[in-house]
């Protein structure tokens, strides 16, 4: 039996240590790749073992006068087997480029032809007829009749289906998923040949888009194929597996469907849409729409008298063709089936909540949602809490908040061969500890708007459409909390799909919230000394100046340049607001937590650092600046914990996403407007709930936020004094 050599061994492992995930992505066990990482580092570990006891053997060989022909020898074989090495590396490189889900798309400008159908389903293992136009796939029990003459047209059977009527589709849903794929593709492959270029359009190359929409229906077929596997294991029992898309849809749909018709957004406020066979040949979920992106389906959305299951404004043809090709601020989720080897190993209990339903079960297969459609992120980011809510989900047991680990405490390290010992799974990481600039280490805010780096402040300026406001100066403090990109998430019931997508669908909220704006890390602006001069600000000069701003201050007129506005993210539940605010006497305002005073700030109580009120609440002329001798004392505790998880909010539960903005009233009232928007089921009609300082009226505001104006309800609050 041959052994490989020590140099053969480290090729093999450098060969594999090319990481597919980048830099600020975190390997855990929701992401695709936590599996591929740690079979390489297991690879790398189990490589050091092998090279420490061969170099202590060698090392302990009594060479004497052979020394020099075996060092001579083993230079010579070094160099052979180097040579060998870097050419099987070479062509493995070259063959990556073309198989995986991350190869090559090369451009594709042949014409469309039954006989592409039929190769794609022989490198399939498929049974193939072609007759003219019309192409025959047979698996073990799924039998696909497509037809291109004119109009494609795509019929489903299956072998093993005894009351089937040779007439009738076996699943019309499906049909038309693989109809319009298939046509899609015809429609970019006509163009890339040139033959009509009035069919359809689209900004991307027809070649390459023809490549990429026949390898996507080569991806259909495989997974039916893996399914049409499953199916003939049960003989006749096995077409559910076929029919468990549209099983899980129904019961879902009998659970939250309402009678009366709803509007979209409001739907998906409280819960996710299930609509089999929207990306894949499965059944997939729209998490979370974006205010522009419903504007848009409405304003395109047909007149429709047809009757649906679901009674909400957009029909559900308009809603799927849209989903795939004009829209883009949209979550879409899809169960699916994937080999369990790809998912981390979860201590997964099956469900016992009454009218639960649990999904079908395989030794070899498991039930995944992936949020890895539709997102140029290829996943949705998540902070460190709600990773954890919904690793708790998983596996069915409490989280214990206070007890959360970091990468530092992997699990049991003590057996570093079995890398199936290396517990990923505590989503916390190292990185929260205090840099030199007094702020943390990289936050989930980072990772959502600012990858390449991280900041303790953010900055963003919102500016009224119609201008009833001055613009807003928005400074986002970044939490104090890691994150984490998720991706796939193993699930065993629809209950747990329920309550994982109702977690994502929060933090989309409050991602597709911070999206509006273009935040900025925030630099820190020198002090100057000098005050520009009346005329420099195109002002009278003397005292006519003083005389025209104090009338203006006394009549409360005066127009700021900008309203400062802070921004906190609170990872923890909030106090409720009792009494207003007032900076200038020091009364206990009982707002709760509110953001940590601005780095370098003369006063530590201070809401507003010297770079908001001291530039731009400066009233030119009078000494109206909130730094200096000014007491900012609010009677509030602003200081960050050290660690904001440590607060326990029982089993499998985290705070609702929240956005907290506070921003002074209008002169000539004092003190500060505090604003929480909170997101989730049960918060009104419109999914938010609004609350704010007395005084304040909030009942127009839900609507606001509804519609993505989250941002200027300070404004509106300044213009309605």
């Amino acid at each position: 039996m041959s052994h490989s050599s020590l140099l053969t061994a480290v090729h093999d492992v450098l060969a594999q240590s090319v990481l597919p995930v980048q830099g600020t992505e975190s390997v855990h066990p929701l992401s695709t790749e936590y599996i591929t990482v740690t079979a390489q580092l297991g690879a790398v570990i189990n490589t050091t073992h092998r090279l420490n006891h061969a170099l202590n053997q060698l090392n302990d060989l009594p060479l004497g006068e052979n020394a020099t022909k075996l060092v001579a020898l083993m230079k010579e074989h070094t160099a052979l087997t180097s040579s060998i090495n870097q050419s099987a590396a070479a062509s493995v490189s070259l063959s990556s480029l073309l198989r995986g889900d991350n190869r090559a798309i090369y451009p594709d400008a042949s014409p469309p032809h039954p006989t592409k159908i039929a190769e794609w389903g022989r490198n399939l293992g498929m049974e193939v007829f072609v007759d003219g136009s019309t192409t025959v796939l047979a698996g073990k029990v799924l039998v696909l009749d497509i037809d291109i003459n004119d109009h494609v047209a795509v019929k489903t059977s299956f072998a093993n289906n005894a009351n089937g009527n040779g007439n009738t589709s076996a699943a019309p849903e499906l049909d038309a998923f693989l109809a319009q794929e298939v046509t899609r593709w015809i429609n970019a492959a006509r163009r890339a040949a040139g033959i009509d270029s009035a069919v359809g359009h689209s900004r991307e190359d027809p070649a390459i888009e023809a490549a990429r929409r026949s390898r996507a229906i080569q991806e259909h077929l495989r997974y039916l194929m893996m399914v049409d596997g499953l199916a003939a294991a049960e003989n006749e029992k096995g077409l559910r597996w076929f029919m468990e898309p549209t099983v899980v849809s129904d019961h879902i749909r009998k659970q939250v469907a309402s009678p009366q018709m709803e509007n979209l957004d409001k739907f998906l406020t409280q819960h996710a849409l299930p609509l089999p066979y929207l990306v894949a040949p499965s059944l997939s979920f729209i998490v979370w729409l974006s205010p522009r992106g419903y504007l848009q389906l409405l304003r395109s959305s047909p007149p429709s008298k047809q009757s649906s299951m679901w009674n909400i404004d957009i029909p559900i043809a308009h809603l799927k063709t849209s989903m795939l090709d004009t829209l883009e601020d949209v979550t879409i989720a899809t169960l699916k089936l994937v080999p369990c080897t790809e998912v981390a190993k979860f201590k997964m209990d099956s469900s016992d909540v009454p009218g639960d339903h649990t999904l079908l079960v395989t030794p070899s297969q498991m039930w995944v949602l992936d949020f890895t459609t539709k997102l140029p992120q290829n996943g949705v980011v998540m902070c460190q809490s709600r990773m954890r809510v919904i690793q708790g989900i998983v596996e069915s047991r409490p989280i214990d908040m206070i007890s959360m680990g970091n990468m530092s405490s992997m699990g049991s390290m003590s057996n570093l061969g079995n890398m199936s010992n290396m517990n990923f799974g505590e989503f916390g990481v190292a990185s929260l500890q205090t840099n030199g600039s007094g702020g943390t280490g990289r936050s989930w805010v980072d990772l959502l708007i600012n990858k390449n780096s991280s900041a303790e402040y953010y900055t963003a300026t919102y500016k009224s459409p119609n201008g009833i406001h001055p613009p807003l100066h928005l400074r986002l403090l970044a939490p104090p909390e890691p994150g984490f990109l998720l991706q796939r998430v193993p699930v065993r019931s629809v209950k747990q799909v329920s309550r994982v997508l109702e977690i994502v669908r929060g933090q989309c909220w409050l991602n597709e919230s911070l999206s509006i704006l273009q935040w900025s890390p925030e630099t820190p602006v020198l002090k100057s000394s000098h005050r520009p001069s009346n005329a420099e600000q195109g002002m009278p000069p003397g005292d006519a100046a003083l005389t025209t701003l104090l009338a203006s201050v006394l009549a409360g007129t005066v127009t700021p340049q900008s309203i400062p506005v802070n921004v906190y993210l609170p990872s923890s539940a909030l106090s409720a607001l009792s009494q207003p605010v007032d900076p200038f006497t020091s009364q206990h305002s009982g707002l709760g937590m509110g953001p940590p005073a601005s780095a370098g700030s003369s006063s530590g109580a201070s809401l507003f650092g010297p770079s908001d009120l001291e530039m731009e609440m400066d009233i030119p002329g009078l000494s109206m600046s909130m730094g200096g001798n000014m007491d900012m004392d609010l009677g509030m505790d602003l200081s960050t914990p050290t660690d904001t998880m440590q607060q326990s909010h029982g089993p499998e539960t985290c705070p609702p996403p929240m956005i907290v903005l506070t921003s002074p009233r209008p002169v000539p009232r004092n003190g500060l407007v505090e604003i929480r928007i909170t997101s989730g089921e049960g918060h009104g009609e419109n999914g938010v709930w609004v609350e704010a300082s007395p005084g304040v009226e909030t009942g127009y505001m839900s609507d606001v936020v509804r519609r993505g104006g989250v941002w200027s309800l300070p404004g509106r609050v300044w213009n309605k004094g």
